[in-house]
This record gives C-alpha cells, sequence and structure tokens, in this order.
C-alpha cells in the first residue's frame, strides 16, 4: 500500500486468497517486475499515496483485494546483496507433495518423510558479534533438521540492543527464516519470508525477551514430516525424532513466539500450520537453560497489535490461525532433556497450561490486541487460564469467528462472515472439515465451551452473517435446506452443566446485510449442538445480555432454554418474558430487573474420586446403576418456591420441554436464577430418596446475594436428626437452628442457620460463598485474601467460584436407610407411581416419563405437601 522503491525486473510474491495454504494447494505466486522508466510508481487515489507496480506478465490466479474486507499481500523477495545455496541445496525427496487422508474430515495433507534432506547456507551472529543485517536476500538456505543451521540466526547474542535485522528477503528455506536464540532487544523488521519449511519467525528455547518483531511478512510455511491434523482441541504426543528435530514443526507457523514478553506488532502470516502461534512452554526449550527457572508459558505479553493472519489454520476443526496453545516439554522424569515432545492440543495439566503472572507472581492476562484474521478455520483459539482479545477482526471462517476458552474478555470484534471474495473460493475437496466455508449449514459465529469458561463480550459488529450469506433456504431460492444444528451464537448441549459464565453488552447488527431486525428471531440466529438427551446444558445454559443489545431487547436480558420450562422465568412477570421459539434452541428470555444468577455443585455423597470426568459428581449412581451415565440419568427436580404456580407439576426428562419444574440429572452442576431476600428458594427433589450427606461446593453467587435452599426430609425427622456444618482448608463450623424460622435463617448475613419445618418435613438452609477463617469464625469468604475475586472488564462482571478446599457445605440427615446406605428409606414422594411387582422384580410407570423408574417408588401412601409451592 505504501509508495516503494522496488527495482525494475526484481522478484516479487503475491499471496493465495484460498483458505488452504499447502505444497500441493498453492496459489501463491511470484512473478519479476516489469522494466521501464513506469514499472514502478507511485501514485495518489482519493488524496493517499500508494504504490504501483507493472509486472513483466499477468497472475495465473485471483488474489483478493476487496474494500473494508481485506488484501492479499505483495512481498519483494530480490535484493542487491545475496547469500545463497548451491544448486545442489534443495531437498530431493519432494514427492509426492500430499497424501491421502482417511477419516477425520480432511483428505489430503503434507506427507510424512518427505521434504527431509535440504541442506542449504546458514548465517549466524552469536555471542559479543554486533549483527546489522539489511537489504539482503538469502536463498536456498537452512539445513532441515539441523540445529542451529538457519538462514539467519541470532545465537545467545549479547549485543542483541544494537542489533537488528530489517528489509532481508529469506525464500525457499530448508528450515525456518529469521531465529532468535538466548537473544534479547534484537530488532526484527520489514522481512519477508517465503516457501519456508519449519517455522519461520522463530523465538527457539522460550528464554528470548524484549525483542521487536514488526512489520514483517511469512507466506507460504510448511509442516515438517507431516501436519498435525487436530479433528477435536485435544491430541496425542508427539515426539523428537530422526525425522524431526522439534516435534512442535507439525504445526509448523509463520510466526512461533514461544515467549510473549517481547514486541509483536503489525505482521502479516500468510499460510502455515497457524499463522502465529504462541506455544506453552513449561520451561525453556533448551539443554542448557533448562533449569534456569524462567517459565515462558506465565510471562506477561509486552505488547502484540496490529497483525494480521489469513489462509492458515487448516487442520483443525477448533484450533485456531491465532493459536495461543501447543506444549513443548520434556517429562518431568527425563532429567537429561533426551526427548522434547509435543502436544498440539489443549492440554489439562497445570504444568502445560498458560497461567500467566507478572514479575511479583501476580495474576496477569495474556494479551492480544487488534487482530485481522481472513479465510481460516477458526480465528483465534487459546486455552490458557485468562486472556483478553481487544480489537479482533474475522472475515469468511469455516467453522467459527473465535474460540477461547476459560477466563476472557473479548472487547471489539468484528464478525464479517461472508464477504464478496468467499464465493471466489472453491473447497479442496469434499472431505467434511475442507468443504465447511461453503456450506452454510456448517458454521457459527461464536461458539461457547460447555463449562469453567468466564466470557465477557463488549462492544462486538456483526455483518453479513443471515441467511443469504449462508445461501440457505427461505432466504436464498434454491438455496440448500437447513439440516445444521449451528446458529451464529452456538452453545453445545453434551457436555458438563454450565456455571454462570457468559455476559455481553454493547452488540451491534448491520441490520441491512442480515436482511433486517428480524434476523434475531430466525433459526439461524441462536442453536446448539451435541446430544439432545443430556440433561446439563439442556435446561441450565445461560446467557446474561447485560443491556439488551445481543437480543436486541434493549433491556438486560436473561437467557436460559426455554424447555426448562418457568425455571429461567423465576416468577409470574407479565410482559418481562418471551419465548425465541424460532431458533433451533429456543430460548426464554426475561428482564433481569432485580435478579441474579449462581452456580453451584449439589453432591450426594460420597463424591467420586476417579473417572474420565475428572471425578466430579456422586460415586451413588454407580450403586443404583453401574452403566448409567451421570449426565444424562435423572437424579431429581428442581423448581422455585414460594412463586405464583404449581410446584406439584411432575418433572422432564430431556429432551422433553419442562413446566413448573425442571429435571436434574446427576451431574453436579445446579445454574438458575434467584433472589431470595424476601421470599422464595430453590427447591430440590431426589427421586431415590433425601440424601443422608448432600454436599454443597464450587459456589458461584454475588456477594450479599440471599440465596435460600430446600428440601424434604422423611416424615419425622428431627431437629436432633439434622446437621449443618462449612469446612475450609479441614476447618469446621457448625450452623445452629433459626428459631426464628425461615425469616431468621433468610436475614443471616452470615447465612449460618438452618430451620426444619416439622409440620410440613421440609428443612431450609441459605448458601454464601462462605469461608471458615483460621480462627474458627465463618462468613462471606475475603475473595483478594483467597485469591476467588470476581472477573471485571467494561462495567460486566463473572463471579468467581469457591473452590473445593476453599469451601464446602454439608447437609446431614440422621434417617433409617434403604437398599443405598447414603439414601434415606422414608422418602415423601413428590409423584405418584404405579408400580407392577413380580418375583421381587419392579417396573414403575410415570407419565411424564419415557422410560420406566426402577427402584424409585415407595410404598407408603402420604399426602403431598403444599409448603414448598405456596399454592
Amino acid at each position: 500500500q505504501d509508495c516503494v522503491n522496488w527495482p525494475q525486473g526484481g522478484k516479487i510474491v503475491v499471496t493465495t486468497s484460498h483458505a488452504k495454504d499447502t505444497r500441493g494447494y498453492n496459489f501463491n505466486e511470484e512473478a519479476i517486475i516489469a522494466t521501464g522508466a513506469d514499472a514502478v510508481q507511485c501514485v495518489s487515489v482519493n488524496g493517499e499515496t500508494f504504490g504501483l507496480v507493472h509486472l513483466a506478465s499477468p497472475l495465473q490466479h485471483y488474489h483478493h483485494a476487496g474494500e473494508r474486507e481485506y488484501q492479499c499481500e505483495v512481498g519483494l523477495l530480490s535484493r542487491n546483496i545475496l547469500i545463497q545455496g548451491n544448486e545442489k541445496s534443495p531437498p530431493t525427496d519432494v514427492y509426492p507433495l500430499e497424501c491421502e487422508y482417511s477419516g477425520n474430515g480432511w483428505d489430503m495433507v503434507p506427507c510424512e518423510n518427505t521434504f527431509l534432506t535440504g541442506f542449504g547456507g546458514h548465517t549466524i551472529i552469536i555471542g559479543q558479534a554486533e549483527g546489522r543485517l539489511r537489504g539482503i536476500e538469502f536463498f536456498r538456505m537452512g539445513m532441515t533438521n539441523i540445529l542451529g543451521r538457519y538462514p539467519v540466526h541470532f545465537h545467545r547474542s549479547i549485543t542483541g540492543q544494537v542489533g537488528e535485522v530489517s528489509d532481508c528477503s529469506v525464500h525457499e528455506s530448508y528450515f525456518r527464516a529469521f531465529t532468535v536464540h538466548d537473544t534479547f532487544d534484537l530488532k526484527v523488521s520489514r522481512n519477508t519470508a517465503f516457501d519456508i519449511s519449519g517455522h519461520a519467525y522463530y523465538l527457539e528455547s522460550g528464554v528470548e525477551e524484549r525483542n521487536t518483531l514488526e512489520y514483517n511478512l511469512a507466506a507460504f510455511v510448511h509442516v515438517i514430516d507431516g501436519a498435525l491434523v487436530m479433528p477435536s482441541a485435544t491430541t496425542s504426543n508427539s515426539m523428537q525424532s530422526d525425522s524431526i528435530l522439534v516435534p512442535a514443526d507439525h504445526s509448523a507457523s509463520g510466526f512461533y513466539i514461544s515467549n510473549v514478553h517481547n514486541y509483536v506488532v503489525g505482521n502479516a502470516a500468510s499460510g502455515g500450520w497457524a499463522g502465529i502461534q504462541f506455544p506453552v512452554l513449561p520451561e525453556p526449550a533448551d539443554k542448557l537453560l533448562r533449569y534456569n527457572g524462567v517459565v515462558p508459558k506465565d510471562r506477561t505479553s509486552l505488547l502484540i497489535t496490529g497483525n494480521s493472519v489469513h489462509s492458515s489454520g487448516w487442520f483443525g476443526a477448533n484450533q485456531g490461525a491465532v493459536y495461543a496453545g501447543g506444549a513443548l516439554f520434556w517429562d518431568e522424569s527425563d532429567v537429561e532433556s533426551l526427548t522434547l515432545k509435543y502436544n498440539g492440543g489443549r492440554v489439562g495439566q497445570i504444568r502445560k497450561t498458560r497461567n500467566t503472572k507478572d514479575d511479583e507472581g501476580n495474576i496477569a492476562w495474556f494479551q492480544v490486541n487488534n487482530t485481522t484474521v481472513w479465510l481460516v478455520q477458526v480465528g483465534a483459539t487459546g486455552w490458557g487460564k485468562r486472556s483478553e482479545y481487544k480489537g479482533f477482526e474475522v472475515h469468511d471462517f469455516a467453522q467459527k469467528a473465535i474460540f477461547v476458552l476459560f477466563a476472557t474478555w473479548m472487547d471489539n470484534v468484528v464478525i464479517n462472515c461472508r464477504t464478496s471474495n468467499a464465493e471466489l473460493v472453491p473447497d479442496p475437496s469434499s472431505a467434511s472439515n475442507e468443504k465447511t466455508l461453503n456450506d452454510g449449514r456448517q458454521w457459527s459465529g461464536f461458539q461457547t465451551y460447555d463449562h469453567l469458561m468466564k466470557h465477557i463480550l463488549t462492544n462486538w459488529k456483526i455483518s453479513n452473517c443471515g441467511g443469504v450469506a449462508r445461501g440457505l433456504q427461505p432466504w436464498v431460492l434454491n438455496g440448500r435446506e437447513d439440516t445444521g444444528d449451528v446458529g451464529l451464537f452456538t452453545v453445545p448441549v453434551n457436555g458438563f452443566a454450565p456455571e454462570v459464565q457468559l455476559i455481553s453488552s454493547g452488540t451491534q447488527y448491520n441490520w441491512d446485510t442480515l436482511g433486517g431486525t428480524d434476523f434475531v428471531n430466525e433459526s439461524i440466529f441462536f442453536a446448539a449442538s451435541g446430544s439432545d438427551q443430556f440433561y446439563s446444558m439442556q435446561y441450565m445454559s445461560n446467557w446474561e445480555d447485560a443491556d439488551g443489545s445481543m437480543t436486541n431487547r434493549n433491556v438486560g436480558t436473561v437467557m436460559g432454554p426455554a424447555r426448562a420450562g418457568r425455571w429461567w422465568q423465576l416468577d409470574d412477570r407479565p410482559g418481562k418474558c418471551e419465548v425465541r421459539s424460532g431458533w433451533k434452541f429456543p430460548q426464554r428470555l426475561c428482564d433481569k430487573d432485580d435478579r441474579k444468577l449462581a452456580s453451584m455443585f449439589h453432591i450426594v455423597m460420597p463424591q467420586k474420586t476417579t473417572g474420565s470426568d475428572g471425578a466430579q459428581g456422586s460415586a451413588v449412581l454407580g450403586l443404583i446403576d453401574p452403566a448409567a451415565n451421570p449426565r444424562r440419568t435423572r437424579q431429581g427436580s428442581l423448581t422455585h418456591f414460594g412463586l405464583t404456580g404449581n410446584g406439584a407439576v411432575d418433572a422432564c426428562t430431556p429432551p422433553e420441554p419442562c413446566d413448573e419444574t425442571v429435571s436434574r440429572s446427576w451431574d453436579p452442576d445446579v445454574t438458575g436464577p434467584f433472589n431470595h431476600a424476601q421470599y422464595g428458594g430453590w427447591y430440590f427433589s431426589f427421586d431415590d430418596g433425601t440424601p443422608v450427606h448432600l454436599n454443597i461446593q464450587r459456589v458461584q453467587i454475588p456477594d450479599d446475594a440471599v440465596m435460600i435452599q430446600a428440601m424434604s426430609v422423611p416424615p419425622g425427622t428431627t431437629q436432633g436428626d439434622v446437621g449443618i456444618y462449612a469446612t475450609s482448608r479441614g476447618r469446621q463450623y457448625d450452623f445452629t437452628v433459626a428459631d426464628g424460622g425461615l425469616a431468621e435463617v433468610r436475614a443471616s448475613t452470615t447465612g449460618d442457620t438452618y430451620w426444619l419445618d416439622t409440620a410440613n418435613d421440609i428443612l431450609y438452609w441459605r448458601v454464601i460463598a462462605g469461608y471458615v477463617e483460621n480462627d474458627g469464625t465463618y462468613g462471606w469468604i475475603n475473595r483478594a485474601a483467597q485469591n476467588v475475586e470476581s472477573f471485571s472488564r467494561g462495567g460486566l462482571t463473572v463471579w468467581d467460584t469457591t473452590g473445593q478446599n476453599l469451601f464446602q457445605l454439608n447437609i446431614i440427615i440422621n434417617c433409617v436407610v434403604g437398599e443405598f446406605y447414603n439414601i434415606c428409606s422414608y422418602f415423601l414422594p413428590s409423584h405418584i407411581c404405579i408400580c407392577l411387582v413380580s418375583h421381587s422384580r419392579f417396573y414403575c410407570l410415570h407419565r411424564l416419563l419415557a422410560t420406566p423408574l426402577k427402584r424409585r417408588c415407595y410404598w407408603a401412601l402420604l399426602p403431598i405437601s403444599t409448603g414448598v409451592s405456596g399454592s
């Protein structure tokens, strides 16, 4: 875009405007600048000056440059000074360019055991040497998989503050382009890297800091020894071997920033497994530096801004073109650092998770600013604990625009689902993950995760995401029928129950490109992905639209699944709620008013200690039915008491819609609205009977809020049969009986009382985010002292959750146990059953359940209490 002084007859590169970019699918073009006085000009357009370059011959492919969309890069490869390998430098193992890949949604991928024999030249600046490289062309350089043999290599330089590499080019490199190793304060500026094997701009060990990488171009970047293909968020480890020196090169990217304590400004990445990768290094990837105390993954970002990525991230359904993930490490048992390992996906271990901290060890945030991404599978993905993406613009994505997990502020995000270039980009194959760009049934603008998230979305702008952009009926005549399960916003419904984890404000829509304001009522606006047989997110997924802009209601709105019945309505409030029944995943939208949201675990003890779900939940279900899936199996029901309505209406089983009560599974999460300062509460009913020991933990609730809960107990239960106590780090605090009844429990500021209504056999208690102090006192937790502070950005807040060791509330019932030692045998039923008995086998029918209930009916015929419903 700038005026240039490029030479006549010089060689340039024009990058691809296709989504896939590999040796076997290459639409980059090298071209020669024409000769003559007007070959290179500086022209003025609308008062702005631009460079105009004439070529010796026309380009063979289309390269997009759309106004207010995006433009392909043009880079100069020629320089007056040339350093090059000879004619024997290129690799000899260059066939085939791609190999067939069966399964997982891709058809052709880069091959293993090819392009491993490149043997070019190398340039190294080492130790006390001062290196200032300007205007140099490096061609046929680098030695594949040979440590330290790179085209441009600053190696343990102690003169970085006076060193630089600027206005250089590297093309046809067999191992990297610009490598910075154990070097600090270096300037890498305005360089071009094209046709590179392995990571191009490479911070080698993770100790490199305060370096500046600015206004560089990386294009046509190739993985080594085959590509890492990631159909899901997780993958297996790959290891260092004879065919790959650094296993992270299975995901070779334009910019490999192993330590973000650097300045990464204004760079452009075209192609690569990712365009910009921020890998996770628990320690330096250098045998000599491994134990120096630096934790690269946890360093703060100095400045990452103004970068762009395109035609990248092709080989992952959840892996972003801007990718904060991929762990490079030695096993802790490998004390001699013999085998380097790499896991390119989401890794659960703390050691391999980004946990950004400042120089004093305080919590800090990984920050990415002002980034533009286009023609990618996913715009950005990150697995770190805390991050901020401010100013993120995404066009023409094939899967989803942004997918960043855990505590994340996504501010000033622009989602332009389809540009004028999209229809010009063909699908590389008919494989499922290679044809999503042109299939409007497949992509989502924003997709959240099932649980453990804290997402704040502010000031989003959305355009070109409607039915016309998707090419679907009825918006497009003769378009595809929409058989997909995605929408502009998509939530999963086949995972764990969510906490209160998503709040937004300042959403803006370009209505002209979306078909008008009715877009917010259309099916493609909001959807759910996954099996609808799971209880958790079917009933308890949630979204707080703080100012009503996301839903276009223009009033603070709480949104929850319509099939949860009146659970998300909370009360009779004429004119305050509506159901968007036209959405693929219909939602009930209610004015928030003075309502609050809370989430917590309710575990019928004992708690599981092992399992694929991280030991989440109760071990009791395994006693009742060893083959049962906790998330698919109903535990009981939940309703608001003290409100207008019929609380005795039978509960539901997914995917059935609920009415007054909502169904709960054995997944322990319970999430919903409340405001019990004056009346009401959550009433828990257990199908198998009152738990002997109910444990409440992982409490997420606003400070000073009033949360009342209740459950039935066996008839005849006395005050002496009930005990409630809180624990924190092994310390115990016993609750006391409220002589003043439920009103006293409600008014207790420390929430340390309970009341047993012996007339109706109902136990009431209050839940706070509590903590037992060292001196034995109990009250609301000091969030700063215990590191559970709320996450607040842009005037919005997601409250933190108290961990298992910080707070647990235990409710003990002394009762006669039945078949299961932790379930009271004599329980006040909340429904009536008809059972057939033959040879001690039970077969019970329930009028609202599609499947029979076994051993969940009790033979005592008792009156149904009306105390909990208020009716």
